[in-house]
């Protein structure tokens, strides 16, 4: 099942559906959980590493009686190096977590949407995921994954603090959401900074998924909250919800603008970067991501006729881990440009309308 989750650019959960789905591409939770009776995997034997990761094997059956699809339990060691690495690409496992393989797994869900690692920096991280703007779906399903295990296993628990974790900055809720969205139209018109000055005052931060030098590649980014303790779970999501909604809508505007008084100009840069992506032979994985960009964003505005999941699935196939699982072998950089580059062709034409 998981084998057959890797092989794939795009996981049956990312589905295009969900509100605002052109411009917020998901909602994701993440909630730490620790063992009361074990120290922090950091400082863990391997001999106590091996009981966490059973006592969680064990109870995967209760998972599948949630009724949301079955779960498979996977050792990391059990995975060839190339499959970890497109495991942590696809956010099912992290690049932290597969660093250290031994004593380490996951329990991953048919669909890709969720997945419960096992001693990554915490004895458990519970993960959901799903299209759009839904929080509410990703929390309610993050938190009957937490209710089922806290049932079987004794979580580290404090009634001044909420969940002990291994970062102090997740104690309390031990909840990490995120809403990844795409966002052209602030950074063509520069009105990002201004909003990232705002939400880092009500305790959130926007950060960019590729960046490098201190910039944004492929104007794609990740609001994430900032504040763990003495704040509920649902003030979390509902502040979020209100933030995201907020970006939404000045994206929405910068759009318009940028649309309604340089129509040619935009229409000559879509066409002309659809073109390169379209046709190169060979393309860096930074190039990639600004050209895929502009793809999407000649989608949302009708310029181009593609499937809008054409986007996350050429992202999926514009990485390292997964080029070089499909070729079954590491790849030099010159390799893996010519492999980037035919791999998106070859999508391009499969998602075209």
């Amino acid at each position: 099942m998981l084998k057959d989750l890797l092989k794939e650019p795009l996981a049956p959960w990312q589905n295009g559906s969900g509100d605002v789905s052109d411009i917020v591409l998901d909602s994701r939770i993440r909630v730490s959980r620790n063992l009361k009776k074990y120290v922090f995997p950091s400082k863990a034997t391997d001999e106590e590493l091996a009981a966490v990761l059973a006592e969680g094997e064990r109870y995967l059956p209760s998972l599948n009686l949630l009724g949301h699809g079955t779960y498979e339990a996977v050792a990391l060691t059990d995975l060839t190096p190339l499959e970890r690495e497109v495991l942590a690409e696809r956010h099912i496992s992290s690049a932290t977590q597969i660093k250290t393989p031994a004593q380490r797994g996951v329990m991953v869900r048919q669909d890709g949407a969720v997945s419960v690692l096992i001693n990554e920096d915490d004895h458990f991280c519970i993960q959901t995921a799903a299209p759009g703007l839904q929080l509410e779906q990703v929390w309610d399903e993050a938190s009957q994954i937490d209710d089922t295990l806290e049932s079987k296993l004794n979580f580290a628990f404090r009634d001044d603090f909420g969940y002990l974790t291994a970062s102090p900055s997740l104690t309390g809720t031990g909840l990490v959401a995120g809403v990844t969205l795409h966002l052209p139209g602030l950074v063509m018109m520069k009105r990002l900074n201004r909003i990232v000055q705002v939400i880092t005052k009500l305790g959130f931060a926007i950060c960019g998924l590729y960046s490098e030098r201190n910039e944004y590649i492929g104007n794609l980014f990740q609001v994430t909250n900032q504040v763990t303790l003495g704040i509920s779970e649902e003030d979390i999501l509902k502040q979020m919800k209100k933030i995201v909604g907020q970006i939404v809508q000045e994206e929405r505007n910068c759009r318009s603008l940028l649309w309604t008084h340089n129509q040619n100009a935009m229409k000559d840069r879509l066409f002309r970067n659809y073109g390169v992506l379209s046709q190169a032979w060979m393309m860096q994985l930074d190039e990639a991501v600004e050209l895929l960009s502009d793809f999407r964003l000649a989608i949302d505005l009708g310029v181009i006729q593609e499937r809008p999941q054409a986007y996350p699935a050429l992202l999926t196939a514009a990485g390292p881990g997964y080029l070089q699982y499909q070729a079954g072998r590491e790849l030099n950089g010159e390799e893996l440009d010519l492999q980037r580059a035919q791999t998106l062709r070859q999508l391009l034409r499969t998602y075209a309308v």
